[in-house]
């Protein structure tokens, strides 16, 4: 039927053949009578093989999914004579089916009963199952297989559902309840009797247990009968994983605590007398396993009926007994969270969490336990001998998920009592800070690990406001580490940890009454322990980290400020050559110029000397863009391939960029004018602004970030330079993309600079008609943006509107004034895109034309129609919070329109819109503000929208 020729097998292996399998099979999806044709395949006298069985599955699958529920009485016999076919033949079959495919067969049987159950085939279980020899091992294989598929396909609460399919699950439950359930239960104890040297179907059996225990009469399953035999099979490696699952999901029913208690106490009082609470630092992976799941289980579950007993003050002597039985478990908890295994360690430690909490705030006077779990807390942070400290691999990637579990777990005790975690953690930083290199690394990086998160652990505002007593303890211990530890290589990650905690605790350390810890912080930076280390994958993160330290402690280290940037010179020397021949990357170079210069202007140097060491670090970053340019043309003229003339751009580009973030060193504190540079920077934005061109294009990005970067830090001075910046970025921003970045750099200018636009020579007028004229082309509104281009297209009509408003606010209208018939083309442009489906460009473009009718009331007119047809618009919804804010920007409009002129106000809005409409919304504008403005207005329009629909 697939073309394999009975090869299926190879076939779906075959990469030629699959393609060919995969339209075979979709065909006979579509085809109406595939599923038949599938059935026979089945039936049939020649047995397809196992693959072209899952194939054919697949197919009746397809139409038990779709088509099933709506079938004829005559397509119901087929499907019911199939399955009755497969269990007779499977029972009788000398060769056992493959897993996947016993799987697949389940799950189609569980479709039908979904399906089917109860209303066309209640007696689906006696006629499939119970009325022939459930004993038979392929009987009760398969059997125990399909409940486990009804589980996952009607009961299984991990699946989200739809309401109808939720609906009918409920109906089968009950009706499952009524008619079948009871026989069921007593087929698992029937079939674990007669196969009891069978692990595979105790398990089966276990597992069903462990399924159906949750909504079935507890009665059927916690008896005389079931509960010895979950017991019995804990004794058994094969089963015990099985029976634990059994009983824990028993625990974790839902029922009256007062009913619960009950059933624990005495499954408790059952599990001790059977050693099966007992675990030792000797037993095995699977001994551990049982014991910490249910240790965890019924821990949790005491505690959830001590708490309810409790708060209903009822039953106060199993309330006794649970907090008895809970403190028996506290031990073996210990235990299980004290192996070396990660995974298991892990198991009790919702339970500990929840007992600690338990004890800190019922019996605070009991700290043995508290105390124990800190320790082993603390002990198990730190890596196994078998992990890489600092790897990346699965296993370290797990530990660290490892280590968010047991920071939640020392959370609880650190929040109610943080002496007790500080006790235990400044014995062991005494030990790295005092120990240097004899401390194995992982101890190392786990007590450093310890006090980054530290945090995470106890109350946060005693490391950021430190004041007396355990406050103080507690800040002290990151300085202390910072101070005494030794940095010997022998970890790169113990290296980028040290500096972590330098940036983390940045406040503590300006706290200190002698900084001199910064100094020598700063000193490990700028050698071979930081910014010069031999590591390359961890060299990135320190010399950021450095920057930051140099930019919090920028007046500590000024002082300093000749010392180290004699230490940085070297690594200040840019070359065009490949990056494996340099220490550090473009990033990181960039990163220490920012640091350097941030050093120069807050150091304690006169304005002179600090113009001429940024002068000095400027000349050289020209000379060597100069020479960059040269070596750009020589390889131009001598046809050089592409890859080569890339190189150069991007080196040219790089320097760029060092300019820029070398200007981040500047606030308004130590401004650029104040330290005598505004001059080196103009020079520089001259040399780039040269050799911007069309043919250069790849340095138009960082060319426009280093403008951004003057408008910030200069004031006037850079009027004279403004217009030549914006013809040479216009020049090369040809496309949608570079257009919307271009609009970003006006909008910031107009929106610092204001009036002085107006002289600075910059047509703003006509950067507006290009937008607007950019922005309305391949206009096609009520299509969202779905690739990139649609996307770059909506980002500069976003641009755009938002330009021209700020334009508006700053008083730079008279730039459209310019040339006739600039202005309206301008905000017809507006008028557009507040008619259109993005409500972020909506909202701003009303806003422009609100703005421009208080200033040019001739655009009044224009202005109400356009607000009064927004909220008509089929995306404007009650429903959708987008709407609601449009809908607030037209109320905002309309209420401007109004207060400014009542009577033509008035007049216009009769002439727009139906009496009875227009004097609604008169009274709403006139007697309504803000959110009940809104929803009135809102209302107003939906009614209209209903009348025009019917």
């Amino acid at each position: 039927m697939f073309g394999t020729n009975g090869n299926a097998g190879i076939a779906v292996t075959d990469p030629t053949k699959q393609a060919e399998i995969y339209r075979a099979l979709e065909s006979l999806k579509k085809d109406e009578s595939g599923w038949k044709k599938s059935v026979d395949s089945f039936i049939g006298p020649h047995k397809p093989s196992p693959e072209e069985q899952f194939l054919l599955l697949q197919v009746i699958e397809d139409y038990l999914n779709k088509r099933y529920h709506s079938s004829s009485q005559g397509d119901v016999s087929v499907i019911r004579t199939f399955l009755l076919h497969y269990t007779k033949n499977s029972r009788s079959s000398t060769v056992d089916q493959p897993a996947f495919l016993t799987n697949k067969m389940a799950h189609i049987f569980s479709l039908v009963f979904a399906a089917d159950f109860p209303e066309r085939w209640s007696s689906f279980f006696n006629d499939l199952f119970f009325s022939d020899n459930i004993n038979d091992r392929k009987v009760a294989f398969f059997y125990l297989k399909v409940l486990l598929a009804i589980d996952t396909e009607v009961v299984n609460r991990d699946i989200q559902r739809s309401k109808n399919e939720s609906d009918r699950n409920i109906k089968i439950k009950d009706a499952m309840r009524e008619i079948c359930i009871n026989e069921i239960a007593k087929s698992w104890l029937t079939i674990a009797n007669a196969l009891p040297e069978d692990n595979v179907i105790q398990c089966l059996v276990l597992d069903n247990i462990a399924s159906y225990v949750d909504w079935i009469e507890l009665d059927l399953v916690a008896n005389d009968y079931v509960m010895p035999l979950i017991i019995s099979k804990f004794q058994n490696p094969a089963t015990s994983e099985s029976a634990t699952a059994a009983v824990c999901s028993l625990l974790e029913k839902g029922m009256p605590a007062e009913k619960k208690v009950g059933l624990t106490l005495t499954i408790m009082t059952v599990l001790r007398s059977n050693g099966l609470l007992t675990v030792n630092d000797n037993n095995d992976e699977e001994e551990v396993t049982r014991v910490g799941s249910l240790v965890n289980t019924l821990g949790l579950v005491l505690l959830d009926v001590q708490n309810k007993l409790c708060a209903s003050s009822i039953l106060e002597k199993e309330q006794e007994c649970c907090v008895q039985e809970m403190a028996g478990l506290a031990e073996p908890a210990l235990v299980v969270l004290n192996n070396e295994d990660p995974d298991l360690s892990c198991m009790c430690i919702d339970y500990i969490r929840a007992y600690c909490s338990f004890l800190l705030k019922f019996h605070p006077n009991e700290t043995n336990f508290i105390e124990k779990v800190i320790r082993a807390g603390l002990q198990r942070y730190v890596m196994n001998d078998d992990m890489t400290v600092g790897g990346d691999g699965e296993d370290e990637v797990e530990f660290q998920e490892f280590r968010r579990e047991l920071r939640s777990m020392l959370n609880v005790i650190g929040l109610k009592r943080p002496e007790a975690i500080i006790n235990a953690v400044e014995p062991w930083t005494a030990e790295v800070t005092s120990g240097g290199s004899s401390i194995p690394v992982n101890r190392i990086e786990a007590l450093l690990n310890v006090i980054f998160h530290l945090h995470e652990i106890i109350p946060s505002n005693m490391l950021q406001s430190p004041r007396e007593g355990i406050s103080q303890r507690a800040a002290r211990l990151p300085i202390v580490i910072l101070e005494g530890l030794v940095l010997d290589g022998r970890c790169p990650a113990i290296h980028v940890l040290y500096f972590e905690l330098a940036c983390r605790y940045e406040r503590l350390l300006v706290l200190q009454p002698q900084p001199v810890v910064i100094p020598h912080i700063a000193a490990a930076f700028l050698d071979q322990r930081g910014i010069s280390i031999s590591s390359a994958n961890v060299r990135t993160r320190i010399v950021y980290l450095f920057c930051r330290f140099v930019k919090s402690h920028k007046t500590v280290l000024g002082p300093l400020v000749s010392e180290v940037i004699t230490r940085l010179a070297p690594l200040l020397a840019v070359s065009p050559q490949a990056d494996t021949n340099q220490l550090l990357s473009p990033e990181d170079q960039g990163y220490i110029f920012e640091a350097t210069a941030t050093l120069i202007v807050f150091g304690d140097l006169t304005s002179e000397m600090k113009s001429q060491y940024v002068g000095e670090l400027a000349s050289t970053l020209a000379m060597k863009f100069e020479n960059g340019l040269v070596e750009l043309n020589t390889a131009r003229a001598r046809k050089a391939d592409e890859e080569t003339i890339q190189a150069i751009l991007q080196f040219m580009s790089n320097i760029i960029g060092y300019s820029s973030r070398m200007s981040k060193a500047f606030n308004n504190a130590q401004s650029m004018k104040a330290c005598n540079c505004i001059d080196i920077y103009l020079r520089l934005i001259k040399l780039y602004l040269e050799t911007l061109s069309p043919q250069n294009a790849f340095l138009l990005e960082s060319t426009r970030q280093f403008a951004h970067r003057l408008v910030v830090s200069m004031e006037n001075e850079l009027m004279p330079y403004m217009n030549g910046i914006f013809d040479k970025l216009a020049l090369v921003s040809t496309d949608l993309d570079s257009m919307h970045h271009l609009l970003i750099f006006c909008h910031q200018t107009v929106a610092k600079y204001k009036k002085a636009m107006l002289t600075s020579g910059v047509d703003l007028g006509n950067v507006l008609a290009i937008a607007a004229r950019a922005s309305l082309q391949e206009q096609e509104n009520n299509i969202p943006a779905k690739d990139d281009s649609q996307r770059a297209l909506l980002y500069v009509q976003r641009a755009f509107v938002q330009l021209l408003y700020t334009v508006i606010a700053s008083d730079c209208t008279p730039a459209l004034n310019t040339t006739p018939g600039l202005l309206d083309h301008v905000l017809e442009s507006a008028a557009r895109l507040a008619l259109s489906s993005d409500q972020t460009a909506q909202k701003v473009a009303l806003s422009c034309l609100a703005k421009i009718s208080l200033i040019t009331p001739s655009w009044s007119a224009r202005t109400l129609r356009v607000a009064l047809e927004i909220p008509s618009l089929s995306h404007i919804t009650p429903s959708d919070a987008g709407s609601t804010l449009v809908v607030h920007e037209v109320c905002a409009t309309l209420t401007s329109l109004h207060q400014s002129d009542p009577d033509g106000f008035t007049r216009a809005l009769r002439e727009l819109v139906p009496n009875g409409f227009s004097d609604q919304l008169l009274s709403a504008l006139t007697n309504l503000k803000g959110k009940n403005l809104d929803k009135q207005v809102m209302n107003l329009y939906s009614s209209l929208r209903n009348q025009s629909a019917q």
